[in-house]
């Protein structure tokens, strides 16, 4: 299939109308009509639900399922594209959630720079179950989740886990809390995975008196400046962010499940990736052992 025809598909998805497509792609109307139109002759099914006075189009189901199609064919041709810019230098994408894009990758990356020139690191975060997504229709190559789930094409291993503490800039007395005397109103909530949460549901209730739900480790760590608050974080990051903010630590007496972080990886990763992800899995297991996280 001619890319326009990808390209355009994309661009009416996008916009949701076909005006709006042919503005984003600079070109007729008609154009995208007959684009569309060529499009569903040479595949043998509708894409969109055409009607009068439709001012919003909307996706037949075959169409719903070529949109995936479709997101991973424009993926590939840009990586072919970026891969004819840089020459021989090998490209590897890597996924994560944001607690460990925040305090564990950094320092593999920049590890990895002062080994190689040669290998272009693409990063996202995400959260956990889009990773089994990614790495499943081969958009990213390596990815680390808090969630195990049944994916034909992924594997999956566990890679470290954490115990989790409370950590917050009010000096309570001892070394160790009960969540259930702590103001839920201060707690500033973050979604450690499933079994926390029930965790969490069960000691503290619903969710319904906390000021904050949050999916980003540095608005927490902004907020948690004001003493009044408190966050349940894994006692890694706890250790990191204690040494270079005035934070204190308290082990929880109601123990909660442990912070417990998989390796995702495709079950038939592209040949050209193996030497990338070779050095990123012994680089970042050297940062592992050397960050002294429970394995």
């Amino acid at each position: 299939m001619n890319l326009n025809f990808i390209e355009t598909f994309l661009a009416v998805v996008k916009k949701k109308s076909l005006s709006a497509a042919a503005k984003e792609l600079h070109i007729a109307q008609t154009t995208i009509s007959q684009r569309l139109m060529i499009a569903e002759t040479e595949l043998g099914f509708k894409l969109i639900e055409r009607g009068k006075g439709v001012k919003e189009i909307k996706l037949t189901p075959a169409g719903e399922e070529f949109l995936r199609l479709a997101e991973q064919w424009d993926h590939i041709d840009k990586e072919m594209d970026l891969l004819k810019k840089r020459g021989p230098k090998s490209v590897l994408s890597v996924g994560s959630v944001d607690s460990f894009n925040t305090f564990f990758l950094p320092e593999v990356y920049k590890e990895i720079s002062t080994l190689t020139s040669s290998l272009f690191l693409s990063t996202h975060t995400l959260h956990s179950k889009e990773l089994y997504d990614e790495i499943e229709n081969r958009s990213i190559d390596i990815g680390f989740s808090l969630a195990i789930r049944n994916s034909p094409n992924v594997n999956v291993s566990k890679y470290f886990e954490s115990p989790l503490v409370v950590i917050s800039a009010k000096k309570y007395l001892g070394k160790s809390l009960n969540i259930s005397e702590l103001d839920s109103k201060y707690e500033l909530y973050m979604p450690w995975g499933e079994d926390y949460r029930m965790w969490h549901e069960y000691w503290c209730g619903e969710m319904i008196h906390q000021q904050f739900k949050l999916d980003n480790m540095n608005i927490l760590l902004g907020v948690l400046e004001n003493s009044k608050y408190w966050a349940v974080v894994p006692e890694w990051i706890a250790h990191k962010i204690a040494m270079e903010r005035k934070l204190y630590s308290y082990q929880l007496e109601n123990t909660p499940p442990p912070y417990i972080c998989y390796q995702l990886t495709h079950k038939k990763p592209f040949i050209s990736k193996k030497h990338a992800l070779e050095l990123f899995t012994y680089v970042s297991k050297k940062n592992l052992e050397e960050t002294n996280i429970h394995r």
